[in-house]
């Protein structure tokens, strides 16, 4: 019986220190001399220690992280559930959302506290890029409305009686219009895209590349003509892929649209395709004013900019890059920017061959 009993109770904690190793979620069992009773394989790999090492041990020695061992000793003391979130700085910036109960013997009396950790980087990162989202989407939207109230107002009260004048308000209230109606239709061509994407829906066929080159070529011919900017395109006749060719061109002009933007007049861009490691490449390549390292980890934010005042000055509406993005995962791609400030920058959409 005896035997039986250590079988069942050897067998019982496997059982449990299988179900701890398994979990993705960070458990650590801590008493109330803040010494470390157990640790999952999870939790270790947050602070880069080794479960066993970690046992019997003091939380402070184990783990240097002012804010975790503040939760602790609160969590300890006050003897009720909390929850808070920490930042930690090893092998890059994380955010671990805590949870902690009270730890009860089987006489319900507490002998510590357990914390749950859970990896929430991502997800702190989405709710700031919606939070952003929402805050530029408001003030993109806000400010040409104010314009026009302010200019309609002023031309209904009839302060202004030269015609001229009146030709010039009406001018200035079509702009903003103009403008609004370009930051809905790219919102709306955003959400399109996105739709399909999940949906699946997007139509796949395979064509040249060149042929989409050359479409998109000529949609921006007009404004690279202003500039005296020529456009250099290198790609083989034979480049082929599969891809929607109507999105795939928008993908393009977006990218022609903005080296011209921020190209110096006289200029060359330099529209690329070709085939390597078994994918296709197409690059835009200018050499105008770059962009500098920190700015081209959210380059492909919505309504991220660089230079808001020159931007918009541009008649961009900060969701151009989105859009190339979304195009190119639609595609299972991706995009990538290497840029050096002064010197130029070079985009690539990587498409599966």
């Amino acid at each position: 019986q005896l035997d039986r009993r250590i079988k069942t109770i050897v067998s019982q904690r496997n059982e449990l220190e299988t179900v701890l190793a398994s979990m993705l979620e960070g458990v650590v069992a801590i008493d109330n001399e803040e010494r470390i009773i157990n640790i999952n394989a999870a939790a270790a790999g947050f602070f880069d220690c080794k479960p066993e090492e970690c046992r019997g041990r003091n939380l402070q020695e184990v783990i240097r992280n002012s804010a975790l061992q503040h939760f602790v000793r609160k969590s300890i003391s006050n003897k009720v559930p909390k929850e808070d979130d920490i930042s930690l700085y090893h092998n890059g910036e994380k955010t671990l959302h805590l949870q902690s109960s009270p730890l009860l013997d089987a006489n319900k009396v507490s002998i510590g506290t357990l914390v749950v950790f859970n990896d929430v980087t991502h997800l702190r990162r989405l709710e700031n890029m919606r939070r952003d989202f929402v805050a530029n989407v408001s003030h993109e939207i806000k400010t040409p409305l104010t314009a026009i109230k302010g200019f309609v107002e002023t031309l209904r009260l009839g302060d202004v009686d030269k015609p001229e004048e009146i030709e010039r308000f009406l001018g200035i209230i079509q702009k903003h219009v103009d403008r609004l109606s370009s930051i809905v239709e790219d919102l709306l061509s955003l959400s399109r895209i996105e739709q399909e994407d999940e949906g699946k829906t997007i139509k796949l066929e395979e064509g040249y590349v060149k042929d989409v080159f050359q479409s998109a070529i000529q949609i921006c011919h007009s404004k690279a003509e202003e500039k005296k900017i020529n456009i250099n395109l290198i790609c083989e006749e034979q480049l082929v892929s599969c891809f929607d060719s109507s999105l795939l061109e928008q993908a393009v002009v977006n990218l022609l649209d903005n080296a011209i933007k921020y190209s110096e007049p006289n200029s060359t861009i330099h529209l690329k395709g070709n085939l390597k490691d078994a994918e296709v490449k197409i690059i835009v390549e200018d050499r105008g004013i770059g962009i500098a390292k920190k700015h081209q980890p959210r380059l492909f934010e919505r309504f991220y900019r660089v230079d808001k005042a020159r931007s918009r000055n541009l008649g961009g509406t900060g969701l151009g890059l989105a859009i190339v993005k979304h195009i190119a995962q639609a595609h299972g791609g991706n995009v990538t920017v290497e840029s050096t400030l002064g010197a130029g920058s070079v985009f690539t959409i990587h498409l599966p061959k």
